[in-house]
Order: structure tokens, then sequence, then C-alpha cells
């Protein structure tokens, strides 16, 4: 069986691309001066306050943990321990 078709299926036809080219240039900085500032501080603060949470956590005689709060300071530990490591801290 023979078909025609007046209609051809595939046109060819030339698609237009268009480039991009991004220069990238290192060194440059576009954050502002508060930023610049803060950054160190949330840092320390992710420090000391991860420090201070497992010391509670572990030893919650130094810092008069009740006992009843003890498996939730056991808990927030874990889940700040695992956003201290995951770079929450890192701005």
């Amino acid at each position: 069986m023979i078909t025609k078709v007046s209609i051809p299926l595939h046109k060819p036809c030339e698609e237009e691309a268009d480039i991009v080219i991004v220069h990238y240039i290192s060194g440059e900085k576009t954050e502002g001066y508060f930023i610049q500032f803060i950054r160190p501080v949330v840092k320390w603060f992710g420090t000391l306050s991860t420090i201070a949470l497992s010391s509670a956590a572990l030893a919650p005689n130094t810092f008069n943990v009740p006992p009843h709060l003890r498996p939730w300071v056991f808990l927030a530990f874990i889940f700040w321990s695992f956003a201290f490591c995951a770079g929450f801290f890192n701005l």
C-alpha cells in the first residue's frame, strides 16, 4: 500500500539557540557590611550553644536540669547538633 501525503510531516528548520556567556570573577563580594559583621557572631553563637546544650544533655546535673525535662533536653541536643553539622549556623 502506497500513501502520499501532501504536507510533509517534518519541516526542516533551523532552530536559533540563545547563547548566554556567564563570566564569574572570584573575589567580588556582594554582601553588605551587616552580613560581614553578623557571620562570625552567628558562627560563634552556634558553636557555644552546641557546647552548652551538649554538656546539659550528657551531664544534666551541671546545669541542674530537672528529671522530667532531661529527655526533652537530650532530643533538643540531637536536633541542634544535626542543625550545627548541616551548616545551619554558616551564613
